[in-house]
């Protein structure tokens, strides 16, 4: 018996049909979140969206956690993506932060839903609350180094704790997106809010949020 063709060099195979259908159903998970809080989505219906039996759809995800589970860590990146410039800086960059706020209130548009829905979740779900935790630590130990950095400059004046005044930005901003019906709206209050919170009575210039 011959053996099967091998794929020429450089060249990566396509996604199986495996991959398209949990993909499929990830896709299917996105647009129900975009009509109707997490609550109300069914299995049947992440089953039908993807056109694949109720008995199928458990070979991919053993239940409708295990989707929420993969769609956060999908976001993950994306809501840090954009942060970079602003945590890896210096002083009370306006611009950079409000570019970074603007990227996240973006996200929280298309995708509160889920994210609301999950931090509800965290208190009683160990794998949303690991999600969250590592998603938390993570920013509020580049802000906290970001505060030092400017405290030993003379840029921030003295204040709490950088990773306690980190941790409030982190939560007053999740909290803030969490509950906003248009998360864009709140990008230039936001910027107004962590920056005084930061540099104390700074006059920061309105622009567009």
């Amino acid at each position: 018996m011959s053996s099967p063709p091998a794929v020429p060099r450089g060249r990566r195979r396509g996604p199986s049909k495996g991959d398209r259908r949990e993909q499929a159903i990830l896709n299917t998970a996105r647009e129900l979140l975009a009509r109707k809080p997490l609550a109300e989505i069914t299995i049947d219906e992440l089953a039908a969206g993807a056109e694949i039996s109720r008995s199928s759809f458990y070979f991919y995800f053993d239940s409708k956690l295990a989707v929420v589970i993969a769609l956060l860590h999908g976001l993950a990146g994306e809501l840090d993506a954009d942060a970079g410039p602003w945590l890896d800086g210096t002083g009370p960059d306006e611009p950079a932060l409000r570019r970074s706020l603007a990227a996240l209130a973006a996200i929280w548009q298309t995708h509160g839903r889920l994210l609301a829905g999950a931090l509800a979740a965290a208190p009683g779900c160990p794998p949303i609350g690991e999600w969250r935790a590592r998603l938390r630590t993570a920013h509020v130990t580049r802000l906290a180094a970001r505060i030092e950095r400017d405290r030993a400059a003379g840029l921030a004046p003295d204040g709490p704790a950088p990773h306690v005044l980190a941790g409030m930005i982190d939560d007053l901003r999740t909290a803030a997106f969490a509950g906003a019906d248009d998360p864009r709206r709140l990008v230039g209050d936001l910027v107004t809010v962590e920056l005084r919170m930061l540099y104390g009575d700074l006059r920061v210039p309105h622009s567009e949020g």
